[in-house]
């Protein structure tokens, strides 16, 4: 594994890793629903340089060529609202009205996050949402999550005491333990809530909710069924409390 993560980032960068982190994040973006675990490279990069300022531009390099990939992604989308049939149009707008209190949010969530954000790009691009919005939203959501992913495999190399240049399988086992723990926890939570708070409360109290979702997925199924009425009688305390005021 890590010299097929060495091979292909030695691909992408010969130009400079900053130059590499855009180049993987575009391809990578630019399929739909395509696997290639471009963040884990992102990392990887970060775990590897120690300049500060190459950590930053190599999260944002990453993230604006994730960005432009999903734009690929959403055109996809577009082009093909224009040779569906009616009923699936219909289909369409009302999965987009999920989300009616903010597209631009969603977008910008899905591309913050470890979600399979291609089951809502191509639906955004078949209602026609503005591209230019639909842009800014995933550049920087992809922004936060390059910026992560850096993170991620800087505290990792830290951990493991790595020192050497290259992927070091140490960095390797770890990143990819790590983002086999984030799947699983974003896998179990309970998405279909948290929308519907972000429809009904707003955005403030659905990033309450999510944080209560990535607790509640963290615990045993059994263990979190019993403390989740708990915790959402202490959150409408909280909120009531603080509308009282």
């Amino acid at each position: 594994m890590p010299d097929i993560l060495n091979a292909t980032a030695a691909f992408f960068a010969d130009y400079g890793t900053i130059v590499g982190a855009f180049f993987i994040a575009l391809v990578s973006n630019a399929i739909p629903y395509m696997t290639v675990p471009y963040l884990i490279i992102i990392a990887g990069y970060g775990a590897a340089l120690t300049n500060t300022l190459d950590k930053l531009l190599v999260a944002i390099a990453g993230g604006v060529g994730a960005g432009l990939g999903k734009v690929v992604v959403y055109l996809l989308g577009r082009g093909v609202h224009s040779i569906l049939p009616e009923h699936t149009r219909e289909n369409v707008e009302l999965f987009a009205k999920a989300f009616r209190r903010g597209v631009f949010i969603a977008v910008f969530l899905f591309a913050a996050l470890p979600l399979p954000d291609d089951i809502l790009y191509i639906p955004v691009g078949m209602t026609g949402y503005s591209p230019v919005l639909f842009f800014i939203a995933v550049t920087l959501g992809k922004i936060v999550i390059t910026s992560l992913a850096v993170l991620f495999g800087d505290v990792v190399a830290s951990l493991v005491g790595s020192g050497q240049g290259g992927f070091d399988p140490r960095v390797v086992a770890g990143l990819i333990i790590g983002s086999i723990i984030v799947t699983i926890i974003v896998a179990r939570m309970n998405w279909k809530r948290v929308i519907e708070v972000y429809n009904e409360e707003g955005p403030v109290l659905a990033l309450v909710e999510m944080i209560k979702q990535v607790f509640l997925a963290m615990l045993p199924s059994s263990a979190a069924k019993k403390v989740e009425s708990k915790i959402d009688s202490l959150i409408d305390s909280l909120v009531r409390a603080l509308r009282s005021r």
